[in-house]
């Protein structure tokens, strides 16, 4: 698989219809997404990490609504 940014694997995970996938979809964006976090682990760059964080949250809460479905 080609190197996918974390916006892109986010994306994807967000549009998965199948839950057999998703839960694939979704580590892959969390894992992207805890990679670039690393990445700014010295940076300033707040409006990003929040960017980050918020992706984070919406997964968990992708995750867990489909879960209760």
């Amino acid at each position: 698989m080609p190197d996918q940014s974390w916006q892109t694997l986010y994306r994807e995970a967000l549009a998965e219809s199948d839950p057999h996938t998703l839960k694939r979809r979704i580590d892959a964006a969390r894992r992207a997404i805890d990679i670039r976090l690393n990445e700014l682990e010295d940076s300033y760059d707040t409006r990003e990490r929040q960017e980050l964080n918020n992706a984070l949250y919406a997964l968990q809460t992708l995750l867990t609504r489909k879960r209760v479905a």
